[in-house]
């Protein structure tokens, strides 16, 4: 990952938070504002290295991951809904992108390497509840890079989904 692409990840995570603390306090609208500067963010970074395109990607998907869980907290079930089908869909897109490994596009947590934070070991978790409960083959796939986030972030204590 370029130092670039690690700025926007920081950018990315740092809208997460203000979306969760905006959360907290009741502010619908601020959350909203903040994860749609998340998409911004993804939408106007210049990813040319493949193993940037791949970070912006999954972080794409780890926003709307996001994004699902802050609408269901909220009560907004039909657009927590959606959320996760936009989840669904990007995952899809992913592997459609990478036809030839589309088996095991990512054999390993390496692309995650530089995106290790509570934040994306919460929403990895998550996305491997969402695709589980989905029966999406992934699932796995998602599991053992949650694991493996959540033994670099967190060493030997269990892994927490919150």
């Amino acid at each position: 990952m370029t130092q670039e692409m690690g700025r926007c990840a920081e950018e990315i995570r740092t809208c997460w938070q203000e979306g969760e603390v905006a959360l907290q306090r009741g502010d619908t609208d601020g959350a909203n504002r903040a994860f749609g500067h998340a998409f911004e963010v993804v939408d106007t970074f210049p990813a040319i290295e493949d193993d940037d395109v791949r970070a912006l990607q999954f972080l794409c998907v780890l926003t709307w991951v996001k994004v699902s869980a802050s609408l269901e907290v909220t009560g907004q079930e039909e657009e927590a809904r959606e959320a996760r089908l936009q989840v669904t869909s990007l995952l899809d897109d992913m592997y459609a992108a990478n036809p030839a490994s589309a088996a095991n596009p990512w054999p390993s947590s390496e692309f995650l390497h530089g995106l290790e934070s509570e934040e994306a070991v919460d929403l990895v978790g998550r996305l491997y509840l969402l695709c589980s409960k989905a029966g999406r083959a992934d699932s796995i796939l998602w599991g053992r890079l949650f694991m493996d986030l959540d033994l670099r972030i967190h060493g030997d204590n269990p892994p927490t989904v919150n």
